[in-house]
């Protein structure tokens, strides 16, 4: 079996790669920063045809929309998803998400998934560790804080920060 026109450019283009069988089936990783012409929606269509296993991506400020979120649905093993600064990223996303049965860690930090938007659809008992941004008042905080944590108890969220240590090394509080 051969690659397409467009799916062989694609490989060679990112990755130097001229055959199929040359193509790795699992990857350890996949990441990127900024607003290069990397990482697209496209770019998570055409790895997710022929890569079955991806353990983390890491990806900040990309071009990557809920769409490429589809395509990430696919990677079997999936653990880590670090999508910071994405703003095409909204809470079709979350439906992929709960989707993802291996999925133990995701940062969502500065897109459109609000904890409200949380608390309504996200359902994936895999995850351990969920960080985001809140714009929501103390009082609403603690409520939809019980409402993730009765649905997910062995998920931590994290409120306004990227990592569960600072800088310093010092745990963060989760806000249950």
């Amino acid at each position: 079996m051969n690659l397409q026109k467009e799916e062989k450019k694609f490989w060679q283009k990112h990755f130097r790669i001229e055959k199929l069988d040359d193509i790795p089936k699992e990857w350890n990783n996949i990441g990127g920063y900024g607003y290069g012409d990397e990482q697209t929606d496209e770019y998570f269509y055409f790895i997710s045809l022929r890569v079955q296993i991806v353990h983390e991506i890491y990806l900040k400020e990309s071009y990557v929309s809920d769409e490429g979120v589809k395509y990430m649905m696919n990677f079997k093993e999936l653990k880590k998803l670090y999508l910071r600064k994405h703003k095409e990223i909204s809470k079709v996303s979350i439906t992929y998400f709960n989707q993802m049965k291996s999925l133990e860690s995701l940062n969502i930090t500065k897109t459109q998934i609000t904890l409200t938007d949380l608390c309504e659809n996200l359902n994936n008992q895999s995850l351990k560790e969920v960080f985001l941004d809140s714009e929501e008042n103390e009082e609403n905080i603690e409520e939809k804080g019980f409402i993730l944590k009765e649905r997910m108890p062995n998920c931590n969220v994290y409120l306004d920060c990227s990592n569960s240590t600072d800088a310093f090394g010092n745990s963060e509080k989760p806000i249950f």
